[in-house]
């Protein structure tokens, strides 16, 4: 079972504080680099791993998520943008390098948008393609990391320490443990394995240094597009 499968495993109806723009408002800003690491051990004996992170800006109202890449490998993808490459479908695309701008207003409205920097413009991303741009489509876990309204669902692992909950939920031949910020409110880590040990995925989200400038702050002037615009 996936982390991703795990935690909408666990989702209950919101809390009135997760589920409203006032919420949202009482949240704190956050600035966050999220590590990923997923590990399986195959059949074969052999084990993998991957590892990548991701930079998030939260404000209400508004998460930032792109994708932290080495000097060498960003301009490689800003030359594939200059060059009119980033295409959903293309031989030569490669769209994790894209911001997504995930947006919800007072009324509860979603929307969604990938920035392509180089050619300066906003993608709108309908819902029925935001698995194809790494969007889950559950506001909550962008906002949040993980929807707070499935906590209650979870074990709570004994009072909070240094300013953290511990949460754990058994299903099935799955562990899911999550570490809750109570203050900035969010989830600092969360961790799912198998029972045998051959499969873990361990998200972990660490504090960095608010931008000078927001980064959503460079888009108001770029040309708006549409999903159509990405496909050949």
């Amino acid at each position: 079972m996936t982390l991703k499968t795990l935690l909408a495993a666990t989702a209950l109806v919101a809390f009135p504080l997760a589920a409203s723009a006032a919420g949202d408002a009482a949240a704190p800003d956050q600035n966050l680099r999220i590590q990923h690491h997923m590990m399986s051990i195959g059949k074969d004996g052999v084990q993998r791993d991957s590892r990548y992170a991701d930079l998030m800006f939260r404000r209400a109202g508004s998460v930032w998520v792109e994708r932290e890449l080495p000097p060498a490998l960003r301009e490689d993808h800003d030359h594939e943008a200059r060059e009119g490459k980033v295409h959903i479908g293309h031989a030569h695309a490669d769209n994790t390098a894209a911001p997504l701008w995930v947006r919800r207003d007072a009324a509860g409205k979603v929307e969604v948008g990938m920035v392509l920097r180089e050619q300066r413009k906003l993608i709108e991303i309908d819902a029925a393609n935001y698995g194809n741009v790494g969007y889950s489509g559950s506001w909550a876990n962008s906002y949040w990391l993980v929807d707070p309204a499935s906590l209650a669902r979870m074990k709570n692992l004994g009072t909070a320490g240094k300013g953290v909950q511990r949460y754990e939920l058994q299903q099935g031949a799955g562990t899911l443990r999550i570490d809750w910020d109570t203050a900035g409110r969010y989830a600092r880590k969360i961790e799912q394995r198998n029972a045998r040990g051959t499969s873990i995925n361990v998200m972990t989200a660490s504090v960095i240094p608010a931008p000078k400038t927001l980064p959503w702050k460079a888009v108001e002037g770029y040309e708006r597009g549409d999903y159509s615009d990405l496909l050949d």
